[in-house]
């Protein structure tokens, strides 16, 4: 089968770590092109990875006709725009998250993908932990019965990353747009993505910009804002979401509180036949009028790994990807709602399509 040439625009963190390293070690896949708007960067990142063509923009990338398909790790703002020119291009599209800002732009790349028949996926990395997969495996078996109600949150508290994250101009919002993207969508997909109608949401700005010493920060490598003149976002948001089956769930996400640390992303779902739970995984049930806790097995996997491996198994066989474009406009549409609540005074807001 022939190679995918692959092109990453935006050469930051996420793409260092992750995408680029992953595409590296792919066997089916040949490392054409990155695109950075800091050209010496992306110099750098080139002869890092042995790639052949750097570009000084993305709009340049795509249009060089040295790809067939990119990843997209760019500030947030820019996501959409850039998906849209590579789509109308001809080029496959992973959108790291969140997909974009507002559900009206993410939508209408989602329409333009249908249009193009191109391959489109949102970087919902958590989707491929094998403890998720366990999860779905049970509530797609019906093993919880009709489930009632979902608990998700991330709770940091001193973490909030420096540079453009804390720029709204950047990032479109703070945590919620940064981490609960990942545990709403999560939350939502193991729960078999029933259609929102009813959002409440409250974000406030506790902390801001603290002075906390002796601890460590998720370090931008933009040079944007590193000195955090601009701090226009939210650190703690929450949420409480009703869908059309009559599930509802409870959202809480946080940079920085007062309050016990937990980086880890939680979920609890609650059935009526059993519940489960992720970190620790456990499946809480009842069986002779006894009630019943198992530890469920499972081994660590790699799940920026799992994730490349399912974009290019995607690309090649032309078939939809886990986390369709589709699906990350609906989670933006969910958090849109959220922040639109916020600025209401916390009034319910009523999702139409």
């Amino acid at each position: 089968m022939k190679k995918v040439r692959i092109g990453v625009i935006g050469v930051g963190t996420i793409a260092d770590s992750a995408h680029l390293p992953e595409y590296a070690r792919h066997p089916q896949v040949e490392l054409t092109a990155i695109g950075d708007t800091n050209l010496e960067r992306a110099k750098y990142i080139g002869e890092k990875y042995n790639i052949p063509n750097v570009y000084e923009s993305g709009e340049d990338l795509i249009k060089s006709g040295t790809v067939d398909a990119i990843s997209i790790c760019t500030y947030n703002v820019s996501h959409v725009p850039l998906a849209k020119l590579a789509v109308e291009n001809g080029i496959d599209v992973l959108v790291e998250k969140p997909l974009g800002i507002s559900y009206a732009e993410t939508k209408e790349l989602a329409d333009l993908i249908s249009k193009h028949d191109r391959i489109g996926m949102v970087g919902m990395t958590h989707r491929f932990r094998n403890d998720a997969r366990v999860i779905k495996r049970f509530v797609d078996n019906g093993d919880l019965g009709e489930i009632y109600h979902v608990r998700a949150q991330i709770l940091r508290r001193r973490g909030t990353p420096t540079g453009w994250f804390v720029d709204n101009s950047c990032s479109g919002g703070g945590p919620l747009m940064d981490i609960g993207v990942h545990v709403l969508d999560l939350a939502w997909w193991l729960a078999g993505q029933p259609e929102a109608e009813l959002v409440v949401g409250k974000l406030a700005t506790g902390l801001g910009n603290y002075q906390t010493e002796l601890i460590g920060r998720w370090q931008s490598s933009s040079p944007h804002n590193q000195d955090l003149k601009i701090f226009d976002v939210e650190d703690f948001a929450s949420a409480f979401i009703s869908f059309a089956n009559g599930m509802s769930l409870s959202l809480e996400v946080s940079w920085a509180l007062n309050g016990p640390q937990d980086d880890a992303l939680k979920v609890d779902l609650f059935g009526t036949e059993a519940g489960i739970s992720l970190d620790p995984l456990r499946f809480y049930s009842e069986r002779h009028n006894i009630l019943l806790e198992s530890q469920l097995a499972f081994d660590q996997n790699n799940w920026f790994a799992d994730e490349i491996d399912h974009f290019i198994t995607s690309v090649q066989n032309r078939t939809e990807p886990i986390p369709t474009i589709e699906q990350g406009a609906r989670v933006v549409q969910m958090l849109e709602a959220i922040m639109q609540s916020s600025k209401n005074g916390g009034k319910q807001i009523v999702l139409k399509g």
